[in-house]
């Protein structure tokens, strides 16, 4: 189903259920990862948006999709006048999620469905078309394979060993490959996944503190605490204090 774009952008936080009918927009959509899978299919080809990709659908192309348990993604709707100097995009329905993109993917604040600022999409979604714009062709799958681990297995005392071996890769050229690829280490992104993660479960009242701390692999609750002041200048109670 269609829906009118007033805005020159239009960003939001979305999350997906088991499927929808393919339908087409008169704009272009970009879909990027924020947590889980996404499955799509986009004029007839196949991919998904992960740790490591996004996906573009441009105005026209039909494209359906699928999602399984616990998402959520940020959609950007973006109209023509921004689209214009970076229409080559459209040529390749999966791009890879780069360092560069990832930073503006922290920027946002938010773990609940719903839109994003006005202002904040006019001045986010040209430094995403920039970002998307200058990134490599494809990344490497061995480099995706690593990225879905780290999304999926988040909890558990993952290692760079771990990592590469999923990847197939030696531990030195591993390290070397992600920090190129992604702007960031793998000890660093899995740090990031692990702190969205508590972020998310903060303003689910059923667990505590320390429960929630043992679930997104930081431990305990003294070492998760920590990682927010450091990250996010707060302590987890007064986080979900302003969640509630």
């Amino acid at each position: 189903m269609d829906h009118g774009l007033t805005a020159p952008a239009h960003l939001s936080f979305r999350r997906y259920g088991e499927g929808a009918p393919p339908h087409v927009h008169a704009f272009d959509q970009i879909v990027l990862p924020r947590r889980g899978v996404l499955e799509m299919e986009i004029d007839g080809r196949g991919g998904r948006v992960d740790p490591g990709r996004a996906a573009i659908v441009g105005p026209g192309v039909r494209h359906a999709f699928a999602a399984s348990g616990e998402n959520l993604f940020v959609v950007a709707d973006i109209g023509q006048a921004l689209m214009t100097p970076f229409e080559r995009l459209r040529e390749r329905p999966f791009a890879p999620v780069t360092g560069a993109v990832r930073g503006l993917l922290d920027f946002l604040a938010g773990e609940a469905a719903g839109p994003i600022d006005n202002g904040v999409a006019m001045l986010w979604t040209p430094l995403l078309l920039r970002g998307l714009n200058a990134a490599p062709p494809r990344l490497d799958p061995r480099l995706s394979r690593a990225l879905a681990m780290i999304e999926t297995r988040y909890a558990e005392p993952l290692t760079v060993a771990d990592l590469a071996a999923e990847a197939g890769m030696s531990q030195s050229r591993f390290f070397a490959a992600f920090g190129a690829a992604m702007g960031r280490t793998p000890h660093g992104w899995l740090a990031d996944v692990r702190l969205r993660a508590a972020q998310h479960l903060l303003s689910d009242t059923r667990f505590s503190i320390a429960q929630i701390a043992v679930r997104t692999g930081h431990g305990d609750q003294s070492a998760l605490t920590r990682r927010m002041q450091a990250v996010l200048g707060v302590t987890p109670g007064a986080w979900r204090k302003q969640r509630l």
